[in-house]
């Protein structure tokens, strides 16, 4: 039973209770498990929204049925009993909620355009904040699909002392295995890109490379054929197999019943497909597309030039597992970090200084945890910014609610006189208040399916697309009507508290309408509210599209203009070392006589794409910071060919550029950027320096110019970049600068990749520019995202002032009559009028500026360049926010002051 079943079987449960108790006692067991039998037949999201409106209608019609069956037997009961009781029972409670909600419907019908404005309101807010929290749901919160008691799941992490992204070695991976008892399994595993012949054609996939126990320990059931066996962990390279993912069977295979048992080829090697998984697994990193799973022994297959089986030093995988019965994750954690410890000193694992042999354990989830605390921050703030628009049209609803229980002041003076008590009145209010929160709360549930629709189309420049699901599930709708209740009761309290409290003689005479204050507190502090929210709301908006208009204004020491780029492969189309160093050599050469190409380079990645690589150094005489002078230094490297510079734009200041001498037999030499210079060898010249890694000796031949190496908001970073010729790489990033048009370049770029190397599939093609962009992603959505946002909540409260202003002169007509009919200047009234207004929004912007003072330095890591309390920011919110008050507070001011003054006192 998976987590969506367990879920939607607890609601329905729940809702049973709207039926009489001696129903629930006869029929409630049946109907659940019919419930089960149904949720388990909808296999989608869609199937099983369209089964809940089934069953709700159903539940709703039948429950009332019941109830009044119920009633008219308790009233023949109570006929013939000399003593009757009155009810007290929940059943009591629930009849007097019913007829609470049906006289709500009817009284919110006869008020369509006050029904149709709160509803829209709190859609937009209700919108906003649930479309944050599905995405939030999806990306964060939501299980593995497909996997079985996720619970005991655990990510195994082993931290890097240096913060780097933790990855193991397979005997590492073999030995833990072996000697943990806390879990029932752990499982290596890692993703690799591949390329799939079938039937002639070559198209790109993205797989996993896992242990052969992958599958048990999930707990997933194939949907066809069978999974990897142990013995396919045995032996390196002999059991060329593969497990094809259920979409991928779909599109590429034709859904072709026959599947299990045929062949296709991964590189240039033939594999047998064994199975096929189940619709609804995608893996355990589900937020990317993949297509293929292969056994751990097939490694040296999948990636060839790379032996990593047998090489302890060679982080490459990640682990799983899942915990034994009755046993916690801090059991089970302190037992790992002692055999890490002992498994680390046998394998000679603890010679690097950067590393240690503790292992952390999370709960395993859609979001690998080295980047999960930080789109969790991401999240929140951009939630938080949700909820600002959410009270902004809480409040305008309030004030609407307080303006329409002084109208309904007669109404429910004339139902306390015949009895009513003031809290049956109350609860009568809230429940159409919770009922145009709840109307709201569905809108906004509307405009969160078609906001994450649009989301889900989103694609990154990345080689492997992204796999977003991002719809709102039974966790999202729960959350959804909690928030509209919440708000309900939170923001319809007050006014239904206000509209009782009525002097009946007052009322009942019909001076009802000139009773009230003429400043009201409640309307004055929802006027403050609404600009305090606006205030810091629209400030949050400001600060993001100044990061990123600052982030694409910064000179990142690189020219990006008129660079092409594209990933290529040859590992993956089956040439090794030798072979593929041709393939990449004629690519090049076809590239240089392409017209309008300057340049053509390769490297091993991309400047500002958000990926670094790091490489453990030794410098004589440096000692770092709290370490020992032989310590490893963990410094960012790439690795590029002589075209690299010329291609970026990134001059070499002093030395030499690699050349063809750089060979694999000749001495190690390297080029580093300035910053490298000016901290490990101050006041003198790098070149002719030397510093050791992995045994070898490098000369830095030249000095290069510095320039932003993964982000816009590093600080100065060391850099050292080495040669192909004298380092591998079967995975590189083609870079071409060209005057050409790009759609020319893009051409050139195909067709010599197709000249060159006739296995290899077609690259996708992107500018420099585009990958670059990457790096203001946050801010470019938190920018969009805030000022969307911004512009609604910044109508919502123009229209709850409007609103407040409008009433206050409706209750000031008389006097504003008097006023003028004894002589008062209309300019003076229209500014008395307007000055009260912008007092109170003054009010709201001073409170909104101390609120702003303090929750924006919680927005500072995504604030490129830009100070949380940056003054342009604050100073122009204040100035727009103020225009936008004034022409609100104007114009209901401008038409009472206008008033024919006999026309308003005959009408009076």
């Amino acid at each position: 039973m998976n987590a969506r079943t367990t879920a939607s079987e607890r609601v329905y449960a729940v809702l049973l209770y709207a039926y009489p108790a001696e129903f629930r006692r006869r029929f409630a067991r049946d109907q659940r498990e019919l419930f089960r039998d149904l949720v388990h037949g909808a296999s989608s999201t869609p199937a099983l929204g369209r089964l809940w409106a089934r069953v709700l209608l159903d539940l709703i019609r039948t429950a009332l049925i019941e109830r009044a069956a119920a009633l008219r037997t308790a009233l023949l009961r109570g006929a013939t009993t000399s003593a009757p009781h009155p009810a007290r029972s929940g059943d009591g409670m629930f009849t007097t909620l019913m007829q609470d909600l049906r006289y709500s419907v009817r009284v919110l019908r006869k008020s369509p355009l006050f029904t149709a404005t709160a509803v829209l309101m709190i859609a937009l807010g209700s919108g906003a904040v649930t479309t944050i929290y599905s995405a939030a749901n999806a990306i964060l919160l939501r299980p593995i699909p497909g996997v079985e008691r996720q619970a005991e799941l655990v990510d195994i992490e082993r931290p890097h002392a240096d913060g780097q992204e933790s990855a193991v070695s397979y005997p590492y991976v073999q030995a833990m295995r072996d000697n943990v008892r806390s879990l029932s399994g752990l499982v290596g595993w890692t993703v690799v890109q591949m390329t799939m012949g079938i039937g002639g054609a070559h198209v790109p996939a993205g797989g996993y490379i896992v242990t052969a126990n992958y599958f048990d320990v999930l707990g997933v059931k194939p949907y066809m054929g069978r999974y990897f066996v142990p013995a396919e962990d045995s032996a390196a390279g002999a059991h060329p197999v593969v497990v094809v993912s259920y979409g991928f069977w779909q599109r590429q295979l034709g859904a072709d019943p026959h599947v299990v048992g045929r062949v296709i080829s991964i590189g240039a090697a033939p594999f047998t497909v064994i199975g096929v998984t189940p619709p609804n697994f995608e893996g355990t990193l589900p937020i990317v597309r993949m297509d293929a799973w292969v056994p751990m022994t097939m490694q040296a297959v999948v990636r060839p030039g790379e032996d990593l089986l047998t090489n302890h030093n060679a982080g490459w995988l990640q682990m799983f597992g899942r915990l034994r019965p009755g046993v916690s994750r801090g059991a089970a954690q302190e037992e790992m970090a002692a055999v890490s410890r002992r498994v680390a000193g046998a394998l000679g694992d603890l010679r690097d200084s950067t590393r240690t042999a503790e292992v952390q354990l999370y709960a395993l989830t859609v979001m690998p945890p080295e980047i999960r605390s930080a789109v969790l921050a991401f999240f929140g703030v951009l939630l938080a910014i949700a909820v600002l628009v959410l009270l902004i049209a809480s409040l305008d609803v309030a004030g609407i609610m307080l303006v329409r229980g002084m109208a309904r002041r007669r109404e429910m003076a004339v139902r306390a006189a015949l009895g009513a008590r003031r809290r049956r009145l109350v609860a009568q209010l809230l429940v159409e208040t919770l009922l145009a929160f709840g109307l709201g709360a569905a809108g906004g549930l509307i405009i969160a399916y078609w906001g994450t629709r649009l989301l889900e189309r989103i694609q990154l420049p990345a080689e492997v697309p992204l796999n977003l699901h991002l719809t709102p599930d039974t966790r999202v709708l729960a959350f959804a009507l909690s928030t509209a209740l919440a708000t309900g009761l939170v923001f319809g309290l007050a006014p239904a508290m206000r509209a009782t409290r009525t002097d009946l003689a007052t009322v009942l005479r019909g001076d009802g309408a000139r009773s009230g204050s003429r400043r009201s507190r409640a309307r004055a502090l929802l006027v403050v509210g609404q600009m305090a929210m606006s205030m810091l709301l629209l400030v949050a908006a400001g600060l993001f599209a100044r990061a990123l208009a600052r982030g694409e204004h910064v000179d990142p020491g690189l020219d990006v203009t008129g660079v092409t780029t594209a990933a290529l492969n040859v590992r993956i189309a089956g040439y090794d070392s030798a072979a593929g160093a041709g393939v990449f050599a004629r690519i090049k050469d076809g590239l240089r006589a392409a017209p309008g190409v300057s340049a053509v380079a390769y490297a091993e990645i991309l400047p500002l794409s958000m990926s670094a690589i790091t490489q453990g150094i030794t410098v004589d005489g440096y000692t770092p910071p709290g370490g020992r002078a032989e310590s490893s230094i963990q410094v960012s490297m790439n690795v590029v060919d002589s075209g690299y510079f010329a291609a970026v734009g990134t001059p070499i200041l002093r030395g030499r550029n690699f050349t063809a001498t750089d060979g694999p037999s000749s001495p190690r030499v390297a080029i580093v950027n300035e910053t490298f210079q000016r901290r490990y060898w101050p006041g003198r010249d790098a070149v002719g320096q030397t510093f050791r890694s992995d045994g070898a000796v490098f000369t830095v031949v030249g000095i290069m110019r510095d320039f932003k190496y993964r982000s816009l908001n590093e600080g100065p970073t060391p850099v050292m970049f080495f040669p192909f010729s004298q380092r591998w790489r079967a995975e590189r990033e083609l870079l071409v600068r060209s005057a050409g048009p790009p759609a020319a370049v893009a051409q050139s770029i195909l067709h010599a990749v197709r000249a060159a190397g006739p296995n290899l599939p077609a690259p996708d093609v992107i500018s420099f520019r585009t990958i670059t962009g990457i790096v203001l992603l946050p801010q470019r959505v938190a920018a969009g995202v805030t000022g969307a946002l911004g512009i609604v909540g910044l109508i919502l409260a123009a229209v709850g002032l409007y609103g407040v202003i409008a009433f206050s002169m409706s209750l000031r007509t008389r006097e504003i009559g008097i006023r003028i009919a004894l002589g008062a200047d209309r300019s003076r009234v229209l500014a008395l009028v307007v000055s009260e207004g912008v007092r109170l929004v003054v009010i709201g912007i001073l409170v909104g500026i101390a609120l702003a003072l303090v929750a924006t330095r919680l927005m500072r890591p995504f604030l490129f360049g830009v100070s949380p309390v940056d003054p342009l920011t604050f100073g122009a919110t204040t100035l727009g926010l103020l225009g936008v008050a004034l022409v609100a507070s104007y114009v209901p001011a401008r038409r009472a002051a206008a008033a024919d003054p006999a026309n308003v006192l005959r009408q009076e």
